[in-house]
């Protein structure tokens, strides 16, 4: 095998191409440039035979790495007369249309993106731009989306908003319950944001097919939920109910702290399940609960609610009825934060109720929401919203990114 053959197939380049120079260039970066020509008579297009126009002015495609050389694919593609009388250019199979490097390239730059999950870094690797891998994460997107089409048949969903940069910019975020991966995201956090991202992923505005939809307590994501799908059982699952009185434990505390030395230095310690304090942890919050301060109190509150998570087969009324004697019970003990963390949850009682019976869990999308915020981090915030989206569709959309 001639070495031009060889190294057009280990390239990838079809025969219609000829490599009719290797040129190392003498600069300060190390560059080899691999020029082709086209050698075929008439362009095939889809089955279809054109003349040559013309060709195109020379370009250049970024190629992987030869040794330590950045290396380029060079060349002039030719052009072609449509019957419709437009002059198109020839698409060669090495890249897609309007990219500037070859489709070797993108797919070495997905599968390190993947493994790195820093764009900068794989830039540098690639001895190429963080803009161009910004590009090939966008590209590999929107393939994934087109191949995945509009999703059918989506009955368990989850929804949950992510500030993605500074001052509070926010993201609606859907997530299929059953298969645990991001659908799709919509910019805000408003009724219009959720109604659009449902449209964008399955082409309908009224979803009939969802069954149950775990959501936090965020009124205009409940409302679209009754008007949309009025089908749909709404719940609330323990985690963002922990939150909350998690929460009024750490303000109990805060507001006690400056009265009791019992608290100093205690914050995570009066925050802890029981069985996560080592024996010295045990002693200090013995003392606490000893002294029958309003923190610990708050803390056996908080305690007392997870054992309405254990009851089986209950249905969603008897649940709702558990929870407000439960509620009713807490009150007594007078304490202001709780006091507003339990306002807010007979508000939405029934959400909080269809949780416990349905046995419905967010930990899959809480999970899903500390990896976004890794990448987050790694990207100090993000400039845009939709540098946002790319990323986390990039990484936790569950897509075909390459072909």
């Amino acid at each position: 095998m001639e070495f031009t053959d060889f190294l057009r197939e280990m390239l990838e380049i079809s025969t219609s191409f000829a490599i009719v120079k290797v040129e190392k260039v003498r600069t300060s970066e190390k560059i080899i440039r691999i020029y082709l020509r086209f050698v075929e008579m008439r362009c095939e297009v889809n089955g279809q035979s054109y003349d040559i126009y013309d060709y195109a002015p020379e370009r250049e495609w970024q190629h992987l790495n030869w040794f330590e050389y950045k290396c380029y694919i060079v060349c002039r593609l030719p052009r072609y007369i449509t019957p419709e009388g437009k002059v198109k250019t020839y698409k060669p199979s090495f890249s897609n249309p309007g990219k500037s490097y070859t489709n070797l390239f993108k797919e070495a730059a997905i599968n390190l993106l993947q493994q790195v999950k820093v764009q900068s870094q794989v830039a540098m690797i690639l001895k190429t731009t963080p803009y161009i891998v910004r590009s090939i994460m966008e590209e590999a997107v929107e393939d994934g989306l087109s191949k995945r089409g509009e999703v059918m048949g989506l009955k368990n969903i989850s929804i949950d908003e992510k500030a993605y940069a500074r001052g509070h910019e926010y993201a609606t975020i859907l997530m299929d319950s059953d298969k645990e991966y991001i659908l799709d995201m919509h910019e805000g956090r408003d009724e219009k944001s959720l109604k659009t991202l449902f449209y964008v992923v399955t082409g309908e505005e009224e979803q009939p097919q969802l069954d149950i939809v775990n959501i936090d307590m965020w009124r205009p994501y409940m409302n679209v939920i009754k008007q949309i799908a009025p089908q749909a059982t709404i719940v609330h699952d323990k985690f963002h109910v922990f939150k909350k009185l998690t929460e009024a434990i750490d303000a109990t505390r805060k507001k006690e702290v400056r009265e009791n030395d019992l608290l100093i230095r205690q914050k995570y310690n009066v925050l802890k399940n029981i069985d996560s304090r080592n024996e010295e942890q045990k002693k200090r919050f013995d003392a606490i609960n000893s002294a029958n301060l309003k923190t610990a109190q708050a803390w056996h509150i908080r305690e007392n609610f997870k054992l309405l998570w254990n009851y089986i087969n209950i249905e969603i009324k008897s649940a709702a009825d558990q929870i407000q004697t439960w509620i009713e019970q807490s009150r007594n003990k007078a304490i202001h934060y709780v006091n507003k963390a339990l306002k807010t949850i007979e508000n939405h009682i029934e959400g909080i109720a269809a949780a416990i019976s349905t046995k419905t869990s967010s930990a899959m999308h809480e999970n899903t929401n500390g990896k976004l915020q890794s990448v987050i981090a790694k990207a100090r915030g993000f400039r845009s919203f939709e540098r946002f989206r790319i990323n986390a569709l990039f990484y936790y959309g569950n897509l075909i990114l390459n072909h």
